[in-house]
């Protein structure tokens, strides 16, 4: 069981998410392989301006986005959300009011945090990412993160010594339906000295 004084759950409604401290070693991360993650609760509901926003921008001009009729005929119980929007609402809160500015650069506004508990490192990056949709993300409905720890590979590169991992991330409704899977790997790690 993870340190509960480490891992604090995002309380609902879209708090900001609480950052686990690091530990030592990468074999400290690898007992946590299979352990759950801090759940993230997504800040907003999905709705009907969010789908036609989200279309517009992509300009995707497909019925089953705007068209109610269209969509229950085709079996749904009303508009669906496109499955990529799952991850938007499950998203939460970058700033709320009150919280101190914490930008990271003129684009982020707050550093990405890391819920998989790793050593301290100056280095990262995403390998590869995968999603199964499930089932349908509707207007009204909220999703929260659920993710675990699945693998962890100690990996030395010509960047700098670390790990690669894989998370598991649930994306689950109000009524306790998985909508979506995603699995991500990341590399994470420190620069080393040539020679070293």
């Amino acid at each position: 069981m993870l340190n509960a004084q480490l891992f604090i759950d995002v309380l609902k409604g879209g708090s900001m998410i609480e950052i686990p401290e690091s530990v030592e070693t990468w074999e400290e991360t690898e007992k946590t392989i299979g352990e759950t993650l801090p759940v993230i609760y997504g800040a907003d509901a999905a709705t009907l301006g969010w789908i036609r926003q989200w279309n517009e921008v992509i300009e995707a001009d497909c019925p089953l986005y705007y068209d109610e009729e269209l969509a229950q005929r085709l079996g749904y119980k009303t508009i669906p959300a496109p499955a990529g929007m799952a991850m938007a609402v499950g998203t939460a809160s970058w700033w709320e009011p009150g919280v101190e500015e914490g930008r990271v650069g003129p684009l982020y506004p707050l550093a990405m945090p890391m819920l998989v508990p790793t050593p301290r490192h100056s280095l990262g990056f995403a390998t590869d990412t995968e999603v199964e949709f499930l089932r349908p993300l509707y207007p009204g409905d909220t999703l929260r993160q659920v993710g675990r720890l699945v693998s962890v590979t100690r990996k030395r590169l010509k960047v700098g010594d670390g790990a690669f991992f894989t998370v598991e991330i649930e994306f689950i409704n109000q009524n306790d339906e998985t909508v979506a899977i995603q699995r991500v790997t990341t590399w994470s790690g420190n620069p080393v000295e040539e020679g070293e």
